[in-house]
């Protein structure tokens, strides 16, 4: 094995780890979600997932929530930041940075933009965690 640079987890310990997250997102009985933050930690979106709220690669450990749409009506103005996977009861169980584009990146929501316009629809094309 090389020297690592970082901490390395092997294939069985992520996708375990990712299992367990996936079970406290889909533990409440209403479906989780994913909010969308400014900087400033403002509201300007809500994202819902499905319910179950993804699926873990068992190959990989990955962990792919499904998303069940866009928000069709942005709460607030402003330049998207970070977001927060909440489990049905609207418990915060993890943040994730927000990216622009179209193409899945681990550890990002990926929205279509980040510029957000009150009242107009957000689009998160994917968020998986690694």
């Amino acid at each position: 094995m090389a020297v690592p640079t970082g901490v390395e987890y092997s294939v069985a310990a992520i996708v375990a780890a990712n299992t367990a997250f996936l079970d406290l997102l889909d533990a409440e009985a209403g479906a989780a979600y994913i909010t969308i933050r400014d900087a400033a930690d403002v509201l300007l979106a809500t994202i819902p997932l499905d319910d179950p709220a993804g699926a873990v690669a068992a190959e990989t450990g990955v962990l792919t929530l499904d998303i069940d749409g866009p928000d069709d009506a942005a709460d607030a103005n402003g330049t998207a930041a970070y977001g927060e996977i909440c489990d049905g009861a609207g418990a915060v169980l993890c943040a994730l940075p927000c990216a622009a584009g179209l193409a899945p990146s681990a550890g990002y929501l990926v929205l279509q933009t980040l510029t957000i316009v009150a009242g107009g629809t957000v689009v998160l094309y994917s968020a998986t965690i690694s």
